[in-house]
């Protein structure tokens, strides 16, 4: 294949990426998990301790550090601790997923021209992804080491033919996926490869001494910080705070229970993966199967490894009613390859098939009808009238689904829908965070109410409240106070000058009370003891 198509399709994946995920990345306040995870990567630096995430100077240990470490490197490589800083550690991830995908499908289909970047701008324009991809949270960075693990043992192990070096690279991946997000990585990765070589008939390959070496890789990888993460802490406290967590996930996440879930579930995979899923209706074609049989070995191997490895994940996850939808993003990279090879092969044989041709003009149709309902509905709700962005964004995705209703030729059209997509998040971003930013920054503008009720460069003590967002905009961007503690309901605070708590508290006569506010749904009591000397509240 010629160089230039090589870098083309690099530069195409890289800024369609970027036009996805930056637009707009920079405005609202951290929100979800997000705060925890910078407020942790933060107190790290602060220590100079990598060892153990620390959060209101209490160990955090539902997860392990690997996310940490990444937060810090960003923080340190652009000496910034900003919203969107940390939220260029997903950007980043989603990114290097993307082009690892890309080019494993280049070696292997070798497709002509540049269609062999589709399932890279498959990958990036998933709804799930495109949520993910925008929040400082784990997901993306997972997902990257994930996809890396599951996906290298099938390159070096099928097509490079190196059992070794296969088992030694995916277990070493799996090996830092589970330093990020427990040992989940380990049941993606056997859930492709175990089925796969039972399928192949060298299920014994299991047994081989590559395996041996990978599972010591990867036993190597894990001890270099378990071992002395335990030394200090315990192991017994570590692992019952993972599997505790595990163990979790049987209880239902919402009152309708097991069946609630079990019937929502499939829908909000569809919802997670429309509309690329729809494509996956060209394998139910009479040609399908042709398809099928027409593919090179190296194609129908991937095909069949990225079939099994999601079939044999989605289950567990359907089937416990504690589960979110987010868990099966590591299986998007699979889905990818799934979806994009019949679009390859009906681009490469030059057809229009019936459920392309009228499914693109239907969902361009969809659109142009939903724009002006949006603008209806949003006008007041979400304050569109001052927010010029929205317009234009707006204007925007009306041309591009107007250009995809009139195209004609088939790679037009998937063109436009690519477009169409990023005007689309483009829409999104510039109506909705840039309304969350002015209307609901509820945990910035609860840090700067405290600020008129607390003196400057206190240790405030957190008396159950546990709210990484506070601890965030009141230490780290509004530099108020010098700390934040943390203590359980019903521990002593007798040495504390300075309590924030979720209720009341009971010996109101020891106390004053500063402040009551709300910051989304949680009320905030403030209380001072006074102006006492010595106490972990002191100034």
């Amino acid at each position: 294949m010629d160089k230039r198509y090589l870098v083309t399709g690099i530069l195409i994946i890289v800024f369609y990426s970027l036009a996805l995920n930056l637009p707009f990345l920079w405005e609202r306040e951290f929100q979800g998990e997000a705060a925890r995870r910078a407020v942790a990567a933060l107190e790290m630096m602060e220590r100079g301790d990598y060892l153990i995430p620390y959060i209101e100077d209490q160990p955090y240990l539902l997860k392990p550090p690997g996310y940490n470490w990444v937060l810090v490197g960003f923080f340190k490589l652009f000496g910034s601790h900003s919203e969107f800083v940390a939220r260029l550690s997903s950007v980043t991830a989603a990114t290097l997923c993307a082009l690892f995908l890309v080019l494993l499908f280049r070696a292997v289909a070798q497709p002509p021209g540049l269609l062999w970047v589709l399932p890279g701008l498959i990958f990036l324009s998933f709804p799930e992804v495109l949520d993910k991809a925008c929040r400082a949270e784990i997901d993306m960075t997972y997902t990257l080491l994930v996809t890396l693990s599951v996906f290298s043992w099938f390159y070096l192990h099928e097509i490079r033919k190196s059992p070794y070096l296969a088992w030694t690279v995916a277990l070493g991946f799996s090996a830092l996926a589970t330093l990020t997000k427990t040992f989940q990585a380990l049941a993606f990765l056997y859930a492709a490869v175990g089925p796969y070589l039972f399928f192949k008939r060298r299920f014994q390959e299991l047994f081989s001494p590559a395996h041996l070496l990978g599972l010591f890789v990867y036993a190597g990888i894990f001890s270099l910080w378990f071992v002395p993460a335990a030394q200090r802490i315990g192991a017994e406290r570590i692992l019952s705070a993972w599997f505790g967590e595990y163990l979790s996930k049987k209880n239902p996440l919402e009152p309708s229970g097991f069946w609630g879930h079990f019937l929502r579930f499939p829908l909000e995979y569809l919802e997670g993966y429309f509309p690329w899923i729809v494509f996956g209706l060209l394998w139910l074609r009479n040609r399908g199967q042709e398809t099928w049989k027409r593919l090179p070995e190296p194609l129908r191997a991937l095909t069949l490894f990225s079939f099994l490895g999601l079939v044999f994940s989605f289950p567990f996850y359907w089937l416990l009613p504690g589960t979110r939808l987010r868990y099966l993003l590591p299986t998007a990279g699979g889905l990818s390859f799934l979806l994009a090879l019949p679009i390859v092969n009906v681009l490469e044989r030059e057809e229009n098939p019936y459920l392309l041709r009228w499914g693109l003009k239907a969902f361009a149709l969809l659109i142009l009808i939903t724009l002006p309902l949006f603008m209806i509905v949003s006008y007041h709700k979400l304050h569109l009238k001052e927010n010029p962005w929205a317009w234009g964004s707006l204007l925007l995705t009306g041309l591009l689904a107007t250009g995809l209703l009139r195209a004609t030729d088939l790679r037009r059209k998937i063109s436009f829908l690519f477009l169409l997509w990023a005007g689309l998040r483009l829409t999104f971003g510039a109506s909705y965070f840039i309304y969350q930013e002015n209307y609901r920054s509820h945990y910035f503008q609860a840090a700067q109410k405290l600020q008129t009720f607390l003196p400057r460069n206190i240790i405030l003590c957190d008396y159950g409240l546990n709210s990484p967002h506070l601890t965030y905009y009141l230490k780290y961007k509004l530099k108020w106070i010098k700390s934040m503690r943390f203590f359980p309901p019903k521990s002593s605070i007798q040495n504390c000058n300075y309590v924030i708590s979720y209720q009341p508290l009971i010996e109101k006569k020891k106390w004053q009370l500063l402040a009551f506010l709300k910051a989304r749904r949680t009320p905030l009591w403030v209380y001072s003891r006074g102006t006492g000397t010595g106490g972990e509240g002191a100034r």
